[in-house]
């Protein structure tokens, strides 16, 4: 089985890149109930047995079922929203049935107490409305109309139509004595009630003549009638909208002519020339000529009328004198108009709009300077304008307070006649109650049962008791499979190992289905049948092998790694058997190889390889020994082995010694891989003693064996000691039937007594 690895151009470091995912698996439900499917389907056939049982426990019952039609005799029509509508009085037909009261006149007029079902029981009436059950087919509350199904549920089906009727019967007999009692007691309110309302309402209308002639309003309605929005009229409130809106008008006009004395005034004071001075006075002018408007308001003076006449007057005049002489006709016509004008303005005794000035040492009439005649013309209408709206503003302040004043009477003379209508409206519902009442005497609802009481088994009760069984049985079961599946932190999937570490997954190795098979082969090259990729190179065991090295020379060549360190979690994990077969598949790649057995306390290279043990790693770091004199050469081409040597006292410290970096150094540039077999890391520290003289790790993961805890300390270690994980290899899946195919080789722990020399025919019971 092959799984695609997360390719990388560099191997991260364990800061950049943790080796731990933080993210923990999840239990995929669907899955969870495929995967135990037929012992779902056994809790679900127990759970169906277990409900007949229970069935035939309970015992069966019977549901008697009926119904009633109740139908008001007299229905009263009356307006709701606009339309007309028919109702009834009694509007809860269902929670009357159920009550005590017609339930215990049922089994008194029937003596439904003396019945098997219920004879001996402490409270009947209780036990009745318990299995008796109401539904509305038809109608609704306050419906003149209303179709009711009744059922009562007991174990005897003869006491079940027994009841049943019984109770029909005494709701029966119920609407007719409430009609009754309903009539006369409805007849003696309304009558009572009309004879309190009377007084109420004459003294209320007194009381609202006397406010409306003493009010100062004037209404158009007469008292109690119904008035609309403009009923009432108050001239005030008139008064104040119009003031409002004047002293806008007046507001908006009087900025504009006070934008335009400023305008006009910097201009002067900047020393403008004539030319653009003129210019100004006659772009406001042409501006109110365009607009069809004066800067003047309603309410404006003769004067300010006749200075807007005078004023373009001497404007045209002045530009006729650039062009003309004096006596020029056109000139003369202009000087004419003005003299109009002016004589008016002495004819009415109105001062014209000019001062004496200043100009070049001579005194001269502003009169003869257009642009002051406008400026002062201007500042004329702006003081006119505050003085308006000072009048508007003492206008507006007497008319709103009058206004309010009159809001207050308008406010009083809404809540008397509201209360006048609410009383009204009240006593004429009564009033025509009360005719009603004298017209119809004979009222209230009839009953009629519309089908007879039947009996029959109740089928829902059994569905009920099967189907709950069913249901308990197999949430049972499934929440005991769910309990297991949580509980079990074994890594049994490649998602449950993704969902643990980043680290890339190079390939999967699956446990071998019959490793006898190599057992003749073994015996005849005195190698271990776990060697399976050189015993059996076609098996499903070499391919996956095969893919393994795919991935594992694409990971080295991207990280530059040649000299590469296996190890697992824990013992017993493949992990010698894992780079025993990967060793052999890169050699025989083309790939000269060295395989080292670095294990110094449980070595077992040389036993799937049938070679001694009594000189190798040990004695080379020792200096007993040169390397190349302690290597093994093998009868597979480009594999050389070198054994772990015997068993020293102090492996720990003999791994740290710095000879084995130089040996290290030395194999690399001699072979092209240097594949190093090291304990497991959570039972000694001798890998991370040897991964700092290596180029990179794997670990080796065992499915259904490794336990989540033991890979997630086993990569915080690798994080604690900064070591570089290169990937992992999955080993030792499960085929269909679900067994491990071959055991780990650690059973019974580390030792630190050397282990006695094996025979090679025992080399076919053991393996890595």
């Amino acid at each position: 089985m092959n799984f695609p690895i997360k390719k990388s151009n560099n191997l991260e470091s364990p800061a950049g890149n943790p080796l731990l995912n933080s993210s923990e698996p999840t239990v995929d439900l669907v899955q969870l109930a495929l995967k135990n499917i037929y012992l779902l389907m056994l809790a679900g056939f127990l759970g169906l047995v277990l409900g007949v049982g229970v069935y035939k426990l309970l015992g069966p019952k019977y549901v008697a079922d009926s119904k009633i039609l109740v139908k008001l005799k007299n229905p009263m029509p009356i307006q709701t929203d606009g339309k007309q509508i028919v109702v009834g009085e009694r509007s809860a037909h269902i929670e009357i049935i159920h009550s005590p009261k017609v339930v215990e006149r049922a089994i008194r007029d029937s003596k439904l107490d003396e019945l098997p079902s219920l004879k001996g029981s402490d409270d009947p009436g209780q036990d009745i409305i318990e299995g008796l059950k109401i539904t509305r087919t038809a109608g609704e509350d306050h419906h003149q109309l209303n179709i009711l199904d009744l059922q009562y549920t007991s174990k005897n089906k003869e006491d079940a139509q027994i009841i049943l009727t019984a109770v029909i019967k005494a709701y029966d007999e119920f609407l007719k004595e409430d009609a009754k009692d309903s009539y006369n007691e409805l007849s003696r309110l309304l009558r009572q009630i009309n004879e309190e309302l009377k007084p109420r309402l004459q003294e209320k209308v007194a009381e609202y003549q006397k406010f409306r002639e003493n009010a100062p309003l004037i209404w158009k309605a007469p008292p109690g009638a119904a008035a609309g929005p403009n009923d009432v009229m108050n001239i005030h409130q008139q008064r104040v909208q119009a003031i409002a809106s004047e002293r806008v008008k007046v507001e908006l006009l009087r900025q504009e002519v006070a934008s335009r004395v400023s305008t006009l005034s910097n201009a002067i004071k900047r020393g403008e020339s004539r030319e653009a001075l003129l210019l100004l006075v006659k772009t406001f002018l042409q501006k109110d000529q365009q607009s069809n408007t004066q800067t003047v308001v309603t309410g404006d003076t003769q004067k300010q009328q006749l200075d807007s006449q005078l004023l373009p007057l001497i404007l045209e005049e002045q530009q006729l004198l650039e062009r003309f002489d004096v006596q020029h006709p056109k000139v003369l016509n202009v000087r004419e108009r003005m003299r109009r004008v002016v004589a008016y303005y002495h004819q009415q005794g109105i001062d014209l709009p000019t001062e004496n000035i200043t100009k070049d040492g001579k005194t001269q009439s502003a009169v003869e300077d257009p642009v002051q005649t406008y400026l002062i013309a201007m500042k004329q209408q702006e003081q006119v304008l505050n003085n308006r709206i000072e009048e508007l503003e003492k206008l507006y302040r007497e008319s709103a307070e009058k206004a309010k004043e009159f809001s207050r009477y308008e406010a009083k003379d809404q809540i008397l006649s509201d209360e006048l209508k609410r009383i009204k409206s009240i006593h004429d519902i009564v009033v025509k109650r009360i005719e009603e009442l004298t017209l119809v005497r004979d009222k209230g609802y009839m009953l009629q049962q519309i089908s007879p009481a039947r009996a029959e088994n109740d089928l829902k009760r059994i569905i009920k008791i099967l189907g709950g069984c069913i249901a308990f049985v197999l949430a049972s079961a499934y929440g005991l499979l769910f309990l297991r599946e949580i509980r079990d932190t074994s890594i049994r999937s490649l998602d449950d190992l993704q969902n643990i570490t980043t680290t890339p997954i190079l390939g999967t190795l699956p446990a071998i289905a019959n490793p006898s098979k190599n057992l003749e082969a073994a015996r005849q090259t005195g190698l271990s049948p776990m060697l399976y990729y050189y015993h059996d190179p076609a098996s499903p065991e070499a391919e996956a092998c095969r893919s393994v090295r795919s991935t594992f020379f694409v990971r080295t060549g991207d990280a530059n790694a040649r000299i590469v360190q296996f190890t697992s979690a824990e013992p017993g994990d493949g992990k010698t058997t894992c780079i025993a077969n990967l060793a052999i598949s890169i050699a025989q790649a083309g790939k000269k190889v060295l395989l080292i057995d670095a294990d110094l306390r449980r070595p077992m290279i040389h036993r799937l390889f049938g070679l001694r043990e009594d000189v190798g790693l040990s004695e080379t770091l020792n200096g007993e020994v040169e390397m190349n004199d302690a290597l093994q050469k093998t009868d597979i081409e480009n594999l050389s082995i070198l054994t772990a040597g015997s068993i020293p006292s102090k492996p720990a410290e003999l791994l740290s010694s710095a000879k084995l970096h130089y040996l290290l150094g030395e194999a690399a540039r001699e072979y092209d891989f240097v594949l190093i077999d090291t304990p497991p890391v959570l039972a000694v520290s001798d890998p991370f003693i040897l991964a700092q003289s290596v180029d990179a790790v794997m670990l080796v993961v065992r499915m259904h064996k490794n336990r989540r805890p033991s890979i997630k300390r086993a990569l915080e270690q690798f994080e604690a000691h900064e070591v570089d994980l290169l990937g992992t290899i999955a080993n030792g899946l499960r085929d269909q039937s679900g067994e491990y195919l071959y055991k780990g080789g650690y059973a019974g722990g580390y030792s630190k007594n050397p282990l006695a020399p094996q025979k090679k025919k025992e080399l076919v019971e053991t393996g890595q």
